[in-house]
């Protein structure tokens, strides 16, 4: 495999491990909005934030395993 394919692997775990940091980010975000839910004293304007980052971060890992696998597919074409 060429040093250009070894990079765009690499890259491509990287983007993995990225998307999976949004996804724990998320998760965390949940379990905090869940508890301003519980303790009812959060105004419904943070609990509404914090679900929107939440969401956001969903968003961001799915479009990040996205551009992995299309890299993935990408070294596999250019491989010889």
């Amino acid at each position: 495999m060429s040093a250009e394919l070894v990079a765009i692997a690499a890259h491509a775990e990287t983007l993995r491990l990225d998307a999976r940091t949004l996804t724990t980010c998320a998760e965390r975000l949940r379990a905090v909005e869940a508890g301003l839910a519980a303790d009812g004293a959060a105004p419904p304007w943070l609990r509404a934030a914090v679900e929107a980052h939440a969401a956001a971060c969903v968003v961001a890992a799915a479009d990040l395993e996205t551009a992995a696998r299309r890299l993935d597919s990408y070294a596999e074409r250019a491989s010889p």
